[in-house]
């Protein structure tokens, strides 16, 4: 049989080419997936978001009166002179930020707080930001401590635990109890006092001082370690940053420490910057402190042997009735104690010496002025005050240029040249100080001589005398450096002030709820997204009717548009009325008319690659299309193992074209409801799974057939699924294959074009699923009569006459 084919409607390439219009068609079609997982993503963040554990930011700021600000480089108009003028920013206030960072100085913070120990009465569930927004409605004040809050400071060892408070103040500490036993008992202690045992120190008290615990109320007591508690806070939670600009840092540093709980968070920024000052207040007055520690233990021992020297004077005295030593022997005495008195200034002046001379040789920092004002030496004085200018200027030099520049060198030059000056002067002055200590020493050993010669019964009393004198001249001069290392101490002062204490959140910082939904539904939105295109791209489907029409060198006999269904059995014709979808098989119709024999009976075979490519819904219609053109049809289920229309249509239990198949009697030809066309369903019966298709019988079969209907529409299993296509289509006059957008494989429609150009016979493609715009479905066209007379209305109104 000859038959004329319509030419291919477009076959331009053989590639495929990147369309934005068509990804976006995809996107479209994927829209009820993608708002899916936008919805699921969004919940998770938004039960995510209520269960996290509010964060609240305080915030406070230091002003670092000692460190030296970096100076501003100078405009050089690019000379490259100052490629390093950044280093302005790596000054005494970066330093300064580090040491308030500094580990110990956290972590001794983390303890007078009591950061590191979460203590709460037993049973209270960890607050989530649900629940602070649900039974204390969002109020910050919650926060703040109550009466029966307990405070536990100083603890360091890392556990969970179980206080329970007991009469006069006292409580117990026992470990939880855990799987593998009973809780054991750790220590008792007394609230507001430090209690040790079992390795296991703290001090337990409450917030309120006034407030008298309850005699067996419960807390729980969870510790961990100050250090690594210290360590994660300085690597996320805590944070110091200098004002002003990258470049020009001022001399202010801005703290600020997100927490759980706003109260401790303030109370901890605060303590970071009381530790700090007072770290810098000991190091500044750590000299004067030596000093006084060591005069003050000297005045003690001096204190005690002078109280001995006069009780063993005295208790001579009354034995013996000398009262007085001979006059030539108290001037010696006295003499003496001068001496010794002036060998204890030399050794105090040697000390200071020593230490300088140490500073300097190990570049220590700074000389500290207290050991130089202990030298007694103007000249050594000044030339340290000379040193620290001379350094001031490098330093902002240094900031300013590399230390290739020649203005640094010569600074360079002139504080070592200060340096050198003042080591070469401390060493003479040492050496001046060892030189005048061997000669008070042996001025001493020749007044000693002197006295030993004295008369014998003279001799106790004046060594008693002379031990009196002397020791009470020494404590008078060190009751005079003592004097003058307090007030060094107290003349000590340093610049580092807190200009903004901490006070307590206003709101918390973190979680963000909206914020979390927002970039939940984005993430959602992303995935959703990246799944449809990563299916686009690797599934293997066509996603688009160009790729259909770019892959396949057949002719396309229609594309039909993709019509949302709900219940199958009312809208497989589609809506009533006009329609894109409706036109569409007129199109397909017009397409098959021109392409037969006129006159002539024919059998279309409707198949497809894939099982849910549409060909059963398209056969049906196709099959109401040339009824309504007025010729006879009839529709003949051809899937005989997996029956689509009988399986959604129900045509009851009678034979069909199984048992035609097997006795060769003819069934009951029906016909389809409320239409002009009749059907042949499956039957009841199933084809045994070894038998195939009987093609005498069929020949039959299709031969009456043609007798009696213009066109025999016949539904065939999916191919290369099953293989009755292939002996269905050796009757067709012409094979249609059904191709869906997105659902049918690149791969099995090789295949099953490959598998029907062995039959020889014409065959054709149709386009299942394509998207509406293409071919109007929101067109006047396809309006109704209201719709469209309001849509035309609103733009102008014709007048009746």
């Amino acid at each position: 049989m000859s038959t004329k084919l319509p030419a291919p409607l477009s076959v331009d390439s053989a590639y495929d080419t990147i369309d934005l219009s068509q990804i976006v068609l995809s996107l479209k079609r994927r829209a009820r997936l993608i708002a899916a997982i936008m919805a699921a993503t969004t919940l998770v963040a938004l039960l995510q978001a209520l269960a996290a554990t509010p964060q609240f930011t305080a915030s406070g700021a230091l002003y670092l009166g000692d460190a030296h600000a970096p100076a501003a480089p100078p405009p050089d108009g690019g000379n490259g002179l100052n490629f390093l003028a950044d280093y302005a920013t790596e000054g005494d206030v970066e330093t300064q930020i580090e040491l308030i960072t500094a580990g110990t100085l956290v972590e001794n913070a983390v303890l007078e707080t009591g950061l590191n120990a979460q203590i709460r009465p037993a049973g209270t569930p960890p607050l989530t930001y649900w629940r602070w927004r649900l039974f204390d409605h969002g109020d910050m004040s919650s926060f703040s401590p109550v009466p029966d809050t307990l405070e536990a400071l100083y603890a360091t060892t890392p556990g969970r635990y179980r206080l329970v408070v007991g009469e006069n103040g006292n409580y117990d500490l026992y470990s939880k109890r855990s799987w593998l036993g009973q809780p054991r008992h750790i220590l008792q202690g007394q609230l507001g006092k430090p209690a040790s045992g079992n390795g296991v120190q703290m001090l337990v008290r409450p917030a309120d001082p006034a407030y008298k615990p309850e005699p067996g109320k419960a807390y729980d007591l969870t510790v961990t370690s100050p250090a690594a508690l210290a360590e994660a806070l300085q690597n996320g939670a805590l944070s110091v940053t200098p004002g002003g600009s990258a470049m020009l840092p001022t001399q202010i540093a801005f703290l600020q420490f997100r927490w759980m709980n706003p109260y401790q968070a303030q109370c901890f920024v605060n303590q970071v910057m009381q530790d700090y000052i007072a770290t810098q207040l000991s190091w500044k007055t750590q000299s004067a402190s030596t000093t006084e520690d060591f005069v003050s233990e000297q005045l003690k021992n001096i204190s005690a042997e002078l109280a001995d020297a006069d009780r063993s004077l005295s208790s001579y005295q009354s034995q013996t009735g000398i009262i007085d030593v001979p006059q030539n022997a108290q001037a010696i005495i006295n003499q003496l104690a001068q001496y010794q008195t002036q060998r204890t200034m030399l050794q105090l002046q040697r000390d200071a010496l020593r230490r300088l001379a140490d500073n300097l040789q190990h570049s220590q920092g700074p000389l500290n002025p207290y050991l130089v004002s202990q030298t007694n030496d103007t000249v050594l004085s000044s030339l340290t005050t000379n040193l620290a200018n001379e350094e001031l200027k490098l330093s902002n030099l240094q900031a300013q240029f590399t230390g290739a520049a020649q203005n640094v060198q010569v600074e360079e030059a002139q504080v070592t040249e200060l340096e050198h000056a003042i080591l070469t002067t401390v060493n003479n002055d040492l050496a001046a100080a060892d030189g005048n200590l061997a000669n008070l020493d042996g001025i001493i050993s020749h007044f000693q001589d002197e006295i030993k010669q004295m008369p014998a019964e003279s001799l106790k009393v004046i060594a008693l005398q002379r031990s009196t004198d002397v020791l009470g001249q020494l404590y008078v001069l060190l009751m005079e450096k003592q004097e003058e290392a307090r007030v060094s101490k107290a003349a000590t002062i340093i610049n580092t002030r807190i200009v903004t204490p901490a006070s307590m959140p206003l709101k918390p910082t973190s979680p963000k709820v909206m914020v979390t939904v927002l970039f939940g539904a984005l993430l959602g939105l992303i995935i959703g997204v990246g799944l449809t295109l990563g299916r686009r791209a690797f599934s293997g489907r066509f996603e688009s009717e160009e790729q259909i029409r770019l892959a396949v060198a057949l002719p396309i006999y229609g594309a039909i548009p993709r019509y949302t269904k709900g219940d199958i059995t009312a809208s497989i014709f589609g809506a009533p009325g006009r329609s894109a979808f409706s036109e569409s098989f007129h199109i397909l119709c017009r397409s098959i008319l021109t392409t037969g024999v006129p006159g002539k009976p024919m059998v279309i075979l409707i198949t497809s690659p894939g099982k849910e490519d549409g060909k059963t819904t398209i056969a049906a219609n196709l099959a109401k299309n040339l009824a309504d053109s007025g010729k006879r049809v009839v529709l003949v289920d051809g899937d005989l193992h997996r029956s689509r229309l009988q399986q959604l249509f129900r045509f009851g239990s009678g034979p069909g074209l199984v048992e035609w198949l097997v006795t060769g009697i003819r069934p009951e030809i029906h016909n389809w409801p409320h239409e002009d066309f009749k059907i042949i369903s499956a039957g009841t019966k199933r084809l045994p799974s070894r038998e195939l298709l009987k093609e005498e019988r069929l020949l039959s079969i299709f031969w009456k057939l043609r007798t009696e209907f213009d066109y025999v529409i016949l539904d065939s299993p999916p191919l290369p699924t099953v293989s009755d296509g292939l002996i269905l289509g050796g009757f067709a006059d012409l094979i249609l294959s059904v191709v869906s957008v997105s659902r049918s494989s690149r791969r099995a429609l090789n295949i099953h074009n490959e598998l029907i150009d062995t039959l020889n016979r014409p065959h054709g493609i149709i386009i299942n699923e394509v998207e509406p715009e293409h071919y109007g479905g929101n067109d006047d066209y396809f309006l109704s009569a209201t719709i469209h007379r309001d849509r035309v209305a609103g733009w102008f109104r014709l007048d009746r006459t």
